[in-house]
């Protein structure tokens, strides 16, 4: 449709409505001029309705061509928001993925003296809140560890470290031939290998609780009465000790565990009991072949 405001009014006067208004004239019995102002003034009615009724419609052209466009661009935004939202999650767990490196202290200087480390078998079972002899954390055992680390590697292995595996050297999985039971060591080294135990706990995050419970757990039987009171209390505790944290440990898998700081005075006595009874099978054994 034709913009109206550039419509003209036609000229009545003209030949071309002369019977048009001579028929008007007849049949109204106006005269001639009269008829020709009411067509004018009737087309000049007709003229502003149209013009009217164009700018209105123009008006709401524009109104829904704004409305459209204010729409799209609010799709717009909220489709480049969701993936800015996107990028920016992958760009965090990117740089979650990234190795970092912690910072350091530089108003301070290296300790008067390093703890020795323990193998990464013993840091992988420890992680794992797995079962370790304490040997491993023996003298004997961190320098095992230390020559192990230094040899030349040639296998490697999986493993899996916060939910993503990981490759390691293979001698991060392998039980030491050295290795020996808890109950077999020197009750010094026990003692020693105990210390450094615990002090690993912390590093692999363990439960402050668990934490306590051993700590308690070996601290009760270093200073238990029984290493004074008999001539194989040393013997009886290293017993006791690899005796129960295995159990222990049996039943944390469970989800069964108990608290280990307890002592139980039964079982400590049962095993001080079957100690002096295999010595003295063993000594009647020798006096009988001698």
């Amino acid at each position: 449709m034709a913009d109206p405001s550039n419509e003209v009014c036609p000229d009545f006067n003209g030949n071309a409505y002369t019977n048009i208004c001579d028929d008007i004239c007849q049949a109204t019995a106006e005269t001639q001029a009269a008829v020709i102002q009411h067509l004018t003034q009737s087309w000049t009615v007709g003229h502003n309705q149209r013009v009217n009724e164009w700018n209105q419609n123009r008006e709401q052209e524009l109104v829904d061509t704004e409305e459209a466009n204010r729409a799209r661009a609010a799709q717009e935004d909220e489709v480049r928001a969701q993936q800015e939202a996107e990028d920016e999650k992958e760009r965090i767990e990117s740089e979650k993925k990234k190795l970092k490196m912690n910072s350091f202290n530089d108003k301070t200087s290296v300790g008067d003296a390093i703890s020795p480390r323990p193998s990464q078998y013993v840091v992988q079972k420890l992680n794992n809140f797995e079962y370790i002899e304490l040997w491993y954390f023996s003298p004997d055992g961190c320098k095992e560890a230390l020559r192990t680390a230094c040899s030349v590697v040639d296998d490697f292995g999986l493993t899996r470290v916060d939910d993503q595996l990981t490759i390691q050297p293979a001698y991060a999985f392998k039980v030491s031939k050295a290795a020996i039971a808890d109950h077999d060591l020197p009750f010094s080294t026990f003692l020693r290998s105990k210390n450094l135990f615990l002090m690993q706990l912390s590093k692999a995050k363990w439960p402050q609780t668990h934490i306590n419970a051993l700590s308690l757990f070996f601290w009760h039987l270093e200073n238990h009465s029984i290493c004074n009171n008999s001539n194989l209390g040393d013997l009886v505790v290293l017993h006791y000790a690899s005796w129960v944290c295995q159990d222990w440990h049996d039943h944390l898998k469970q989800d069964e565990a108990f608290n280990i700081a307890i002592i139980n005075e039964t079982l400590l006595r049962s095993i001080n009991e079957e100690l002096w009874d295999k010595i003295c099978s063993q000594t009647l054994a020798m006096v009988h072949f001698s």
